[in-house]
């Protein structure tokens, strides 16, 4: 009978080993992401130990990149990669909405390998995935080997019950059963400012309800965390750690009480065999994975710094230079958007520097005169430092609202924070002037998103 092996790795990254194949998903094993925002909460994990690993295996090993963001695809793992990797290998994703995975493999080049949305791709021998699409640029994956299914859904698949219905036909159609269901259990995005503690602690229990309802829908023999083993790490997001929940935390969720029997932990570095394996076999490595994860929990490291103070001559030039690159990619697109009203100029405070400025594609970078009260007038808060990364980086918006490092001072900062950016995002997904109806499509699902966010709101 063919044999196969799961181990977790760290955090969302795990390895499945077949007789004929070593397949390899998110390896973010060391270091800090997103500017330093984010850590893992156990760092002792390396790519140096996986590299040895992968250069020992003997068979074609392929790597799964399930979205552009660093803690699912991390650069100088890839970089190391390329230059120590002695074997054959394979660099998997799902092109869609989001162009930034091929484009990043293809500029290291590294061999990679489409895998399109819903179809089942032959690896080796009876190693086989297939990409499951779940919104803009996130995909989960559904992992057939050695007659076991392993559905991936990583932190942000299928949040609700309903979802998991509406999900549950497209996966019958690709597996009968699930053996092993990989989830997250706790989310890593903002969630409110320091003051605002009862948000976070809404995400926590929807997050055990994300959990309960996986597995209440879909039956699975094992259920594994994975993807929530990381922190909010810098001085200027501390707070964000703030109301989640560590795993001991979670088994004892009162909704988990109907399938706290097949959730099982496991501590970086652990296996199981796929084959013989059952929550009853790994209740012993599941207590010591508690004990280990309970202790990362209650280390709290001393914040990262923030970044260095940024002058007002660096913050204007930088706005500058992102007019440029958004209008070589757009044209007249944003400057338009702003004058209609889709978009609107970006008030930021800037606290270290006793600041606050106007961001306009129309009207460019503007020094709002000190006055009292201009605080609250503006939409978001940040430090320079981060300011400047946000205007500098080719995917700053993304990189500082994942990164939380940054909190609102109107009702409606965070939609007009986010919405002012969407160029940049466009930008960065393909969306611009070279593939019009893509931009278009893209414009249109952001229209559609924001008119039902302002029904609901009108209907609470």
């Amino acid at each position: 009978m063919p044999r196969a092996t799961f181990t977790f790795l760290n955090h969302a990254c795990f390895m499945v080993r077949t007789e004929a194949a070593l397949l390899v998903c998110d390896p973010w094993l060391e270091g800090p992401v997103l500017d330093d925002a984010w850590s893992l909460v156990d760092d002792s994990s390396r790519n140096a130990a996986l590299l040895e690993t992968l250069n020992a295996a003997g068979v074609p090993v392929y790597i799964w990149c399930s979205r552009a963001q660093p803690d699912h695809f991390p650069l100088p793992f890839l970089r190391r990669f390329r230059s120590e990797f002695r074997g054959i290998a394979t660099f998997l994703y799902r092109p869609g909405r989001d162009m930034r995975i091929g484009e990043e493999l293809r500029r290291l080049r590294l061999p990679l390998a489409e895998c399109p949305d819903g179809v089942t791709v032959a690896l080796a021998g009876d190693l086989r995935l297939t990409a499951l699409a779940n919104g803009d640029g996130d995909t989960a994956c559904l992992i057939d080997c050695a007659g076991r299914s392993i559905l991936n859904l990583g932190d942000r698949a299928l949040a609700t019950a309903a979802e998991c219905q509406a999900a549950a036909p497209r996966i019958g159609k690709a597996t009968s059963r699930i053996d092993l269901l990989l989830t997250g259990f706790g989310s890593m995005g903002w969630c409110g400012n320091p003051e605002q503690f009862a948000l976070r602690e809404g995400a926590a229990k929807a997050a055990v309800e994300r959990l309960a309802a996986q597995v209440e829908r879909f039956r699975p023999k094992l259920v594994l965390p994975i993807a929530s083993f990381a922190r909010f790490a810098r001085a200027d997001n501390v707070w964000l750690n703030g109301g989640r929940m560590a795993p001991r935390e979670l088994l004892e969720a009162s909704r988990l009480d109907g399938v706290r029997g097949v959730v099982r932990f496991l501590p970086p570095g652990a296996s199981i065999d796929l084959q013989r394996d059952t929550p009853g076999t790994l209740a012993a490595v599941h207590e010591r994975a508690l004990e280990h994860w309970t202790e990362r929990w209650r280390k709290r490291p001393p914040p990262l710094p923030r970044p260095p103070q940024a002058s007002l001559g660096e913050l204007k030039a930088a706005f500058a230079r992102y007019c440029e690159r958004v209008t070589a990619g757009m044209h007249v697109l944003p400057r338009l958007l702003e004058a209609v009203g889709p978009l609107r100029p970006l008030v930021l405070h800037l606290p270290d520097l006793r600041q606050t400025v106007e961001l306009s594609y129309r009207h460019g970078f503007r020094l709002r005169p000190r006055m009292d009260g201009e605080q609250r007038a503006a939409h978001v808060a940040m430090f320079s430092g981060t300011a400047l990364q946000l205007l500098r980086a080719e995917d700053g918006f993304d990189t500082v609202y994942a990164g939380g490092c940054f909190w609102t001072l109107r009702r409606s900062g965070l939609s007009t924070f986010g919405r002012f950016f969407l160029p940049q995002r466009m930008g960065r997904r393909g969306a611009d002037r070279r593939r019009p109806l893509k931009m278009g499509g893209y414009l249109w699902r952001a229209l559609v998103g924001r008119m039902a966010r302002q029904l609901q709101a009108a209907l609470r």
